[in-house]
């Protein structure tokens, strides 16, 4: 720096001599500069002082960029570039942080200001979008999906995945099955994008699309066997009932010979089911089927017993009452004291006119098990047989088990 402060003491005194030496302040001398339709033009003088001024703060620059050094300066830029990009990381984490604990405005605002940097993420712009969605800023949450796949086309497919899963979270089925078909067409069966064609299926009903997805999942051991189970028998319950309208109106033969075959296309395993088992019998009824349906039910009964069916075989009229009573009753020599098939014993009675039975029976189903529909039917039986007094205390204990957790009056005891 000494040796600088007297180059330009010297280029001073240099140049004060030059100046009265040469006589530049009598005649400073002319330059002319031409190139095109450009000119410059300046005095002798002033061009030496520029070139002049020009070269000491070269020379200042070259002697402070050495003094310095270059590495110091590429490593004061190094740890500034580091310390941002700390921060952000810092920033993102505490965002992470308040997404975790539902904190969503908060989170959001610490995540945007991350989108506005170099070093945002994938994962940033997602975690960023779903902070979005949870606080109902519908159109901003799709902006950030639309930059992340500017930013990352490589992940288009995730980015589009979550865009489906936002729209069916938010009810939006038909922009959710778009999105969905893009992504069937044109990705591989991930297990992620399967998931959400399930629920998109479970949510809108469609069963016929949902049936094959199951043995896909089924397949590649994505689905637990209960659930398997129950979104199968629900597929099975849809094509029965779908096919059972279609037919509906057609010849009753020619729909209980197709049902019939549909029923047998079913797996096994699901001819077992309860549930199902109803649904199919109930329709075989509907089309006046009542012998087939009766067989269906009392075949699985053999198999299995189950008090639903027990209980579907009372309520349901099958035009074969004579034959249902003698059946039912043979079920007591193996099925001991069983609420549920004294009370199936007492309807099934009463379609046989036999009063005195029936009501017996109930009083077995009550004994064994009291029961609201017991207490009712009984009732109303006392009643046609003439017993008021009966049938208005069989009326109170019926309301006395309703209201059992529903009412919370001093009043009710």
């Amino acid at each position: 720096m000494i040796r600088l402060f007297f180059l330009c003491l010297i280029t001073t005194v240099l140049g004060l001599w030059l100046t009265l030496f040469l006589g530049f302040y009598e005649d400073p001398g002319y330059i002319l500069i031409a190139f095109g339709s450009y000119t410059f033009e300046t005095s002798l003088f002033a061009l030496l002082i520029s070139l002049l001024v020009v070269y000491l703060v070269f020379r200042i620059l070259k002697l402070t960029v050495t003094w310095i050094g270059l590495p110091r300066l590429l490593r004061v830029k190094e740890l500034y570039k580091r310390k941002l990009k700390d921060r952000a990381k810092s920033a993102a984490n505490e965002g992470y942080i308040q997404l975790y604990l539902g904190n969503w405005t908060a989170g959001q605002k610490l995540l945007k200001k991350i989108l506005r940097t170099r070093d945002a993420s994938i994962v940033d712009y997602l975690a960023a979008s779903y902070a979005t969605f949870k606080i109902d800023e519908l159109e901003d949450w799709s902006r950030y999906l639309d930059e992340a796949k500017q930013k990352f086309p490589i992940h288009k497919s995730t980015i589009e995945l979550m865009r489906a899963q936002l729209l069916l979270a938010a009810e939006q089925f038909d922009e959710a099955k778009v999105t969905l078909e893009a992504l069937r067409g044109s990705t591989s069966q991930d297990s992620r994008l399967m998931f959400t064609l399930k629920d998109y299926y479970l949510q809108v009903g469609e069963w016929e699309s949902l049936k094959p997805l199951l043995l896909q999942l089924e397949k590649k051991g994505l689905i637990k066997p209960e659930e398997l189970h129950e979104l199968t028998v629900k597929c099975v319950k849809s094509e029965i009932e779908a096919h059972s309208e279609k037919v509906g109106n057609g010849e009753h033969k020619e729909a209980v010979k197709s049902l019939t075959a549909l029923w047998r296309q079913a797996p096994n395993r699901l001819r077992t089911d309860e549930g199902l088992l109803i649904v199919y019998a109930s329709n075989l009824i509907r089309f006046g089927a009542n012998r087939e349906a009766l067989q269906v039910i009392e075949k699985a009964l053999a198999n299995n017993w189950n008090d639903q069916l027990v209980c579907f075989y009372g309520e349901k009229d099958f035009k074969e009452n004579s034959h249902q009573l003698a059946t039912a009753e043979r079920w007591l020599k193996t099925v001991e004291d069983s609420s549920v098939l004294f009370l199936t014993l007492a309807r099934i009675s009463l379609r046989n006119e036999r009063m005195e039975k029936a009501k017996n029976y109930y009083e077995l189903s009550i004994a064994s098990a009291p029961s609201a529909e017991a207490y009712l039917e009984l009732s109303l039986l006392s009643a046609r047989l003439g017993d008021d007094k009966a049938s208005l205390e069989k009326l109170k204990l019926y309301f006395k088990i309703i209201a059992v957790g529903k009412w919370d009056l001093p009043l009710v005891s």
